[in-house]
């Protein structure tokens, strides 16, 4: 096995980690298991708003990231095949491929959180 074959299935495994995160974050916010923090979740100005616009938020992108971590995991699965299977040429890039997938992916998962947060109801002003 040679290096860009060894890069691209650390990249592969770290794509697998990095969906795991994001799927068990995510129902954490959504299931009200993880409140609002400075550190972990979605965290938008929308989501940030309230407690109950940050479980909003999550609620509204949890089906998001359900279907974004499946359709990625099958392009690790793809990807994972095509280093030993595919053109030596391609090899380099499997490990970037499933990454990019997921930077596309959190853009559907933001606005889905930001949907959700918006629609959460306001806390009156004091």
């Amino acid at each position: 096995m040679d290096d860009s074959s060894v890069g691209a299935l650390i990249g592969i495994v770290m794509s697998v980690v990095v969906l795991g995160v994001i799927f068990t974050v995510t129902r954490m916010g959504a299931n009200g298991d993880m409140g609002r923090n400075g550190a972990v979740g979605i965290r938008t100005k929308s989501t940030q708003r309230s407690d109950e616009a940050w479980r909003a938020g999550h609620a509204a992108a949890f089906p998001v990231v359900r279907t974004a971590c499946l359709v990625v995991l099958v392009l690790d699965l793809v990807c994972l095949a095509l280093v030993f299977l595919g053109p030596a040429g391609l090899v380099p890039w499997l490990g970037i491929i499933p990454l990019a997938g997921i930077l596309v992916a959190v853009v559907f998962m933001a606005r889905a959180a930001k949907k959700g947060a918006d629609a959460a109801p306001r806390a009156p002003h004091p």
